[in-house]
């Protein structure tokens, strides 16, 4: 039998509130409560007002990081191996809710059960706060300025185009891999109460499906004042044949932006992507395809606009032509790995 929720959370450790896939309100309620930072995952629902951090997986990974004592966990946090690592370390003690669905049981120690009602023996420290506040703008300055001196389009700055094109009541279904972690860092917090609703597939078969879930996922919400969706190229590719529908089958209005780089990129930034592995890298991860995506959409007349930079992209996302569309934006690769080291290495 799992432990009773505490009613009450005690000041004094140096806490952090961790929100993770599905979390929704409570985890925000908590945070401002406590004057406590937020972690929050993009398809948490959580990641609204005004104690949620953009970089808090590059913060946790520097000093700040290795200051946190305590953790409160609601949700499913799986996207970042900072977050993951955190919630490991033995000198971190965790409070948790309680996971939903069959599969409940937390895939880390937990110290203690919190719930949505638990609250807060008060306001903490506003210093601890203030803290992660300040380097959180600092290092979002300069994300922002490393990325705007690259050359041409890079997948973060997609991410956080759409981010921002998302308007209020507006729904983003997100593909697997890496846009959804490239949102991770680029998505600033949403005004509490706007009604975004951010949907993402996840796990190991994170890219069944996609284009058919997104299309699903508009029509299940047809009061949505913007549909987008986000996913690479690879994901597109996979599901591509969810474009092809019947005559009489409804059809929503949904924007599919799809960051093309001609493969994998997410393996070039993990352990095989290291140049010891260069020589196999390509065939077995970067898989490279060379698929002519305006000549694919032609074949189920799906409107397609080719981008490769930031004004072109924010044109294309300002001027829907309602019914389903494709934008290809049009990234590098082989350079990914360079440009995660740079972006991981920012500090306040």
């Amino acid at each position: 039998m799992s432990a009773p929720a505490l009613p009450v959370i005690p000041l004094g450790p140096r806490t952090v509130v961790v929100a993770g896939d599905d979390a929704g309100p409570p985890p925000r309620v908590l945070a401002q409560d406590a004057d406590w930072p937020l972690l929050a995952e993009p398809t948490s629902g959580s990641r609204t007002g005004t104690h949620a951090l953009r970089c808090y997986r590059l913060l946790l990974d520097g000093e700040l990081g290795a200051q946190v004592e305590r953790v409160v966990v609601f949700g499913r946090p799986t996207l970042s191996r900072p977050v993951s690592r955190l919630l490991a370390r033995p000198d971190v003690e965790v409070l948790a809710a309680p996971g939903r669905g069959v599969w409940a049981d937390r895939p880390f120690p937990v110290d203690g059960a919190v719930d949505a009602h638990t609250r807060p023996e008060g306001a903490d420290d506003p210093a601890w706060l203030a803290a992660w506040q300040d380097a959180d703008r600092s290092v979002s300055r300069q994300l922002d300025a490393l990325l705007a001196a690259e050359r041409g389009l890079t997948p973060y700055e997609v991410a956080g185009a759409v981010g921002r094109a998302v308007p209020s009541g507006g729904l983003l279904f997100v593909g697997a891999s890496s846009p959804i972690r490239d949102l991770d860092l680029m998505l600033r917090g949403y005004a509490v109460g706007d009604r975004r609703k951010l949907v993402a597939n996840r796990g190991l078969s994170g890219i069944d499906g996609v284009v058919s879930s997104a299309i699903g996922a508009a029509l299940g919400r047809p009061r949505s004042t913007r549909s987008i969706a986000l996913m690479g190229d690879v994901t597109f590719l996979h599901d591509s044949n969810g474009l092809v529908l019947g005559p009489d089958e409804p059809r929503p209005n949904l924007t599919i932006v799809v960051v093309n780089d001609d493969g994998g990129s997410i393996f070039s930034m993990l352990e095989q992507g290291a140049e010891e592995h260069a020589g196999s890298f390509e065939r077995l991860f970067g898989t490279p395809h060379g698929v002519d995506l305006a000549a694919l959409c032609a074949a189920t007349r799906t409107p397609h606009w080719r981008v490769d930079s930031l004004p072109e992209l924010e044109h294309a996302l300002a001027s829907p032509h309602g019914g389903i569309e494709v934008v290809e934006a049009v990234v590098r690769r082989h350079d990914r790995r360079d440009l995660d080291a740079r972006i991981r290495a920012l500090r306040p």
